[in-house]
C-alpha cells in the first residue's frame, strides 16, 4: 500500500489504549476509530485520541484495513475471525484465542482470505530478545534456561490464569529459541492466603527433545516486577533482563599468557571468567511490534509470529494446565 492503512483498535481498555497511542503516532498508518462494548469506554478513548468511536463491528470493518483485537482472550476468536472473513488484516493481542478449536479457525481463515494475522507476543520485539536471537544463531548449545516473569496482583486481566498470562510470554520465547518439540512437562503452584487456587503462582518444568530443558516461573502475588531470562548455554551463560533491555554474557576460558608447565600440576586447569555486558539501543517494543505489522501488511516481511507459532506456545501452556490438574486431583484424592 502507498497510502497510510487505515486501522482501527478493537478494545479501549488500558492495552487498547497504549495500542491507539502508538498508532495515532505511526508513520504509515492512519488512525481511524476505536470500538468497544462499552460505549462509554469507546466514547472516552475517541475523544482522547480525535478519532471515531464505531458503534458496530460492522461499522469498522466498513472502514478500515486492519485492526487490533485488544479485547478479552475469550472474545478473540469470535472478533478476529469477524474480521479476518471481511478481509482484514488481524493483530490479536496473546493469547490467540482459548482452545485448540478457536487457533484452528482464526489460521484457517487468515489463509482463506489471503490476510495478514500477525499474534501480539510482544517480547519477540523487545530489543534484548531481538539481540538474543543473533547472539544464539551460532553453534552455542542450549542446555537449560530459567525465565522469571513476577509482579504483585493487578485488576488488568481476570478472565484468565497467571500461566494464561503472563508465563505464555516466556514459553512463547523460549520455544522460540531452543527450536526443539516439547516432550514432558510438569507443573506445581503455590498455596497461599493470597492465591489460595494455587493460580497466581506457577512453577513449571519443561524438557524439550534435544536434551534442553527450561524452567518458568510465573507470578501475580510477588511485591516486585521481575522480568528476567537465564540461559546455559555449552560455553557461557546468558543473562538478560526484560524491564532494562539488557543482557551480560558471562564465559570462562583457559588463563592466557601462562604457560601451564609453570603451574603446580593442580593448578594446571584454572580458569578465568568474564563478563561481557552488551549494547543494546533501548527501543519501544509495541513501536516496533505494529511497525512491523504495517511492514506485513504491505508485503515487505513475514509476521514475527505466526497462528501456527502462538498456537505452539498455548498447547505448552495447556499442558501446563493439566499438569496442575492432575496435581490436584492427586492432593484431593490423598487429602
Amino acid at each position: 500500500m502507498n497510502t497510510p492503512i487505515k486501522v482501527a483498535v478493537i478494545g479501549a481498555g488500558m492495552m487498547g489504549k497504549n495500542h491507539l497511542r502508538t498508532y495515532k503516532n505511526l508513520h504509515g498508518f492512519e488512525l481511524v476509530g476505536v470500538y468497544d462494548i462499552f460505549a462509554d469506554a469507546a466514547k472516552s478513548a475517541a475523544d482522547m485520541f480525535g478519532i471515531k468511536a464505531f458503534t458496530s463491528l460492522d461499522d469498522v470493518a466498513a472502514n478500515v484495513d486492519a485492526v487490533s483485537v485488544v479485547t478479552t482472550s475469550i472474545t478473540h476468536a469470535e472478533v478476529g475471525e469477524f474480521f479476518l472473513n471481511k478481509g482484514i488484516h488481524c493483530l490479536i493481542e496473546k493469547p490467540l484465542a482459548t482452545t485448540e478449536a478457536e487457533c484452528q479457525r482464526l489460521i484457517s481463515a487468515a489463509k482463506k482470505n489471503n490476510v495478514t494475522l500477525l499474534v501480539g507476543h510482544i517480547e519477540q520485539f523487545n530489543p534484548a530478545v531481538e539481540q538474543l536471537h543473533k547472539i544464539l544463531i551460532d553453534k552455542s548449545q542450549i542446555c537449560a534456561i530459567e525465565a522469571r516473569r513476577m509482579s504483585a496482583a493487578s485488576g488488568r486481566i481476570t478472565d484468565v490464569d497467571v500461566a494464561m498470562d503472563l508465563m505464555i510470554h516466556d514459553a512463547e520465547v523460549v520455544m522460540s529459541l531452543v527450536k526443539s518439540p516439547v516432550i514432558n512437562v510438569h507443573a506445581s503452584a503455590v498455596r497461599s492466603a493470597k492465591s489460595p487456587s494455587g493460580k497466581d503462582y506457577i512453577n513449571a518444568m519443561l524438557e524439550f527433545a534435544n536434551g534442553a530443558t527450561a524452567t518458568l516461573t510465573a507470578s501475580r502475588i510477588t511485591q516486585s516486577r521481575v522480568r528476567t531470562l537465564n540461559i546455559t548455554t555449552n560455553d557461557n551463560y546468558i543473562d538478560m533482563d526484560f524491564i532494562n533491555q539488557s543482557i551480560a554474557v558471562h564465559s570462562q576460558g583457559r588463563m592466557h599468557n601462562v604457560n601451564q608447565n609453570d603451574l603446580p600440576e593442580n593448578m594446571r586447569y584454572g580458569l578465568k571468567g568474564s563478563i561481557e555486558n552488551l549494547f543494546i539501543m533501548q527501543a519501544q517494543p509495541l513501536n516496533s511490534e505494529l511497525s512491523h505489522f504495517a511492514n506485513c501488511i504491505n508485503g515487505k516481511e513475514p509476521p514475527r509470529i505466526t497462528g501456527e507459532q502462538a498456537l505452539e506456545a498455548l498447547r505448552v501452556i495447556w499442558k501446563i494446565q493439566n499438569s496442575l490438574n492432575f496435581s490436584n486431583s492427586l492432593q484431593i484424592a490423598a487429602e
